[in-house]
């Protein structure tokens, strides 16, 4: 068996039979980081196991599931509609403190680099379970195609892309260069996703995620582009389990989403754009700092 070790920026790689590992290594707190920012925000120690928090942007009516099912003192969420379900679903207390990554953003004064050019791409990504399932070929054909203002196109994997599906090498054979905001061992995942994002006029994908709103708020036009994926349920614990095939736009806010971001001209924001991510990230519904202190001040 053929390994190669190599190490670069604190991303420690490994190639056997040509295949490319990683390892990581960074202690960030939480999903994504977002309990460090949490801390950061309020100057308090938080115990991730009393306080949960929305780890991104969901598509789907109200609160998720499996965070419901959970173990916890308070729910932090994005916005109203995740909010008013988990509190109909749930005797924690949830209250909106909106998105952690903008919290980041604003309190590090994050802003598009005056040269910024070209699209970084977020292709519908693969979990440990489930597996993000559309024609490559046919979106790469798709990225290649955009005009010169859009050129060049990079492409952001999620960690699990890299480990479980190896996509960087799908790509980069393909002719992109490829980077990843998850496996660094030195920075949290919200430091190098801003760092990556920051560089580019405009970010595209092939469905709606949290990068969509991410990208608006910081003033990044968002566009939707490409074949929309199937997820599919890769979970072997069951045998007998019927494999489920779904689609972002399954959803109504995923279809609300996914039109909002396909239908208007690629290069700008629209006014109703921007309202529903504002409304989507609780921009006019979030708590404010000292209540949200008195709130986990209160959890014993």
């Amino acid at each position: 068996m053929f390994i190669k070790r190599e190490q670069s920026c604190g991303v420690v790689k490994y190639k056997i039979f040509g295949k490319t590992i990683f390892k990581q290594g960074n202690k960030q707190k939480g999903p994504y980081g977002m309990h460090s920012i949490l801390e950061a925000y309020t100057g308090m120690k938080i115990n991730r196991k009393k306080v949960r928090l929305q780890h991104g942007w969901s598509p789907l009516d109200g609160a998720f599931p499996n965070d419901l099912k959970k173990k916890t003192k308070v729910a932090l969420a994005w916005n109203k509609r995740y909010c008013n379900d988990w509190n109909k679903k749930s005797d924690v207390p949830c209250y909106i403190w909106g998105s952690p990554f903008i919290y980041y953003r604003k309190m590090n004064n994050i802003v598009q680099d005056a040269a910024a050019k070209g699209t970084i791409a977020y292709p519908s990504h693969s979990t440990a379970t489930t597996e993000a399932r559309f024609d490559i070929d046919d979106y790469c054909a798709q990225l290649k195609a955009l005009p010169d203002e859009f050129q060049p196109v990079t492409i952001s994997l999620h960690p699990m892309d890299i480990e479980l599906y190896h996509m960087d090498e799908e790509y980069e054979k393909r002719g992109f260069k490829t980077v990843c905001a998850g496996l660094d061992m030195k920075k949290p995942f919200y430091e190098l996703f801003y760092d990556n994002l920051k560089k580019y006029k405009y970010s595209t994908s092939n469905e709606p995620g949290s990068y969509t709103f991410y990208s608006v708020e910081m003033g990044i036009p968002f566009f939707i582009l490409g074949p929309v994926a199937s997820s599919c349920d890769t979970n072997k614990a069951e045998e007998n389990r019927e494999q489920r095939n779904t689609k972002i736009t399954d959803y109504q806010y995923g279809q609300i989403a996914y039109d909002l971001f396909s239908k208007f001209p690629k290069g700008i924001i629209t006014e109703e754009q921007r309202n529903f991510v504002l409304s989507e990230t609780g921009a006019n519904d979030c708590v404010s700092k000292d209540e949200l202190i008195k709130i986990l001040e209160k959890i014993k």
